[in-house]
């Protein structure tokens, strides 16, 4: 039986993780959660703007979850685990466009006299 000697703290995604890059994750999630929340309840912009603010805020969210808790980047020991999140957006965006396409079209043909 062959022998293992690698110690667990020695694997580069253990050392990637510091307590700095956490702290500022959950301060930026709570600053852009409060932002979106005072745009909605606030609501003196337009429904566009208001649109517009919360989705560039959740993208903000986004990538900086990605970033800052997942680690996802092009060093060497992650770059699978970013290559595989680059191709998992995409399609569960297209699942989710096929899906309300779906329940259009399926709107459409079943209920004759709502559209």
């Amino acid at each position: 039986m062959a022998h293992h000697d690698q110690h667990p703290l020695d694997h580069p995604e253990v050392q990637a993780s510091s307590t700095p890059k956490y702290v500022f994750a959950f301060i930026l999630a709570m600053g852009v959660m409060i932002a979106s929340c005072l745009i909605t309840v606030v609501g003196d912009m337009s429904q566009l703007a208001t649109l517009t603010w919360i989705g560039v805020l959740a993208l903000i969210a986004v990538i900086g979850q990605l970033y800052f808790l997942f680690k996802l980047d092009t060093s060497k020991a992650m770059i699978w685990h970013t290559v595989s999140a680059a191709a998992t957006i995409p399609l569960f965006f297209i699942a989710i466009v096929l899906t309300i396409w779906m329940f259009h079209h399926l709107e459409m043909r079943v209920m004759l006299g709502a559209g």
